[in-house]
C-alpha cells in the first residue's frame, strides 16, 4: 500500500485496488485532504484496464464517521460571525457530492468493507459501493438533521433506493441509527458477518470470485443495473447541493458549530 499516512492505496497483481482510510484518531472522519486523495485515486483507477475490483475499507474500528467537523469548524471560524459564506458552503457540499460521484464512476465492482460506524458522508461512501459487507458491530447513521442539515453525498437516493421510503424517512428525518443487523434485514447491505476476521475472509472470497469473472461482463452488468436503479443520481446530488448549501449558512448550523468549538476548547 502507498499514499499518505491517512489514506493508503494500492493495486495488487490480481487487479484488486484498495483504499484504506487510516484516521483512527478522528474515527476515520474525512477532511478535505483525505477526500481529495480518495477522489483522485478512484478517478485514476477508473481509467485503468488492469483494475478489476475496488475495495474501500476503514482501519482502527471505524469505517468513517463522515465529514470532519473540525475541518468545517476551522473554515467557519475564519469568518466574521463564525459562519460559512455561500462559496464555502457550496465547496464543502461539492466535496461530498464529488466523492460519491467518484465511487459511482468506477466501472468495475466496488466493495465496501464496513467494520464500525458508517456515518454521514461515510455512510454515503459505503452505500455508493456495489457490494456492502458489514460486521455485527457496525451501524449506519444519517445524523445531519441533528445539526440542522440534510443528507448529502447521494444518501437521499442511495438509502431510499435500498430500504424504501418508510425506513429512509426514519433515518433522514429522525436521525435514527440503523444497526447492521437491521440494515441487512432491510436490504441496505449485502452480507452481515460476526466480526472483523469474518469480514476479511468474506471480502477475500468475494475478490477471488470477482477477479475470476469476465471483467467486461462485470462492467456491462454494473452499468445496466445503475441505469435502472440510480438513473436520477445526478438529480439527487443537485438537490442535496442546493439544499445543503443553504442549510450550511443557517443560524441552526452556525449555533451547532459554535457549540462544537466551545466543547473542543474544554
Amino acid at each position: 500500500m502507498s499514499g499518505d499516512d491517512e489514506i493508503r492505496v494500492g493495486v495488487d497483481d490480481r487487479g484488486v485496488a484498495r483504499i484504506e482510510i487510516n484516521r483512527p484518531h478522528r474515527m476515520n472522519a474525512l477532511n478535505g485532504a483525505a477526500s481529495s486523495v480518495i477522489m483522485a485515486t478512484l478517478d485514476e483507477w477508473s481509467q485503468r484496464d488492469d483494475v478489476r475490483v475496488v475495495v474501500i475499507d476503514g482501519v482502527g474500528g471505524s469505517f468513517s464517521t463522515g465529514a470532519d467537523v473540525v475541518d468545517i469548524a476551522q473554515v467557519a471560524g475564519s469568518n466574521a460571525g463564525g459562519g460559512l459564506d455561500p462559496a464555502q458552503a457550496r465547496g464543502v457540499i461539492s466535496s461530498g457530492s464529488d466523492l460519491a460521484r467518484a465511487v459511482r464512476r468506477v466501472p468495475v465492482p466496488v466493495v465496501a468493507s464496513v467494520d464500525g460506524p458508517a456515518v454521514g458522508i461515510g455512510a454515503s461512501l459505503a452505500l455508493a459501493s456495489d457490494l456492502v459487507f458489514a460486521t455485527e458491530r457496525s451501524y449506519f447513521l444519517l445524523a445531519f438533521i441533528n445539526i440542522g442539515l440534510m443528507p448529502d453525498g447521494g444518501a437521499s437516493m442511495l438509502v431510499a433506493a435500498s430500504v424504501g421510503r418508510a425506513r429512509a424517512n426514519a433515518m433522514a428525518l429522525l436521525g435514527e441509527k440503523l444497526p447492521a443487523g437491521e440494515a441487512f434485514d432491510a436490504g441496505l447491505i449485502t452480507k452481515l458477518v460476526a466480526d472483523r476476521a469474518a469480514l476479511d475472509e468474506l471480502v477475500e472470497k468475494t475478490l477471488a470470485k470477482l477477479t475470476a469473472t469476465s471483467s467486461s461482463a462485470l462492467r456491462l452488468t454494473k452499468a445496466a443495473l445503475d441505469a435502472h436503479s440510480l438513473s436520477d443520481f445526478e438529480g439527487a446530488l443537485d438537490r442535496e447541493l442546493d439544499g445543503q448549501t443553504a442549510l450550511l449558512q443557517s443560524p441552526e448550523f452556525q449555533a451547532a458549530m459554535t457549540a462544537f468549538a466551545g466543547a473542543a476548547k474544554k
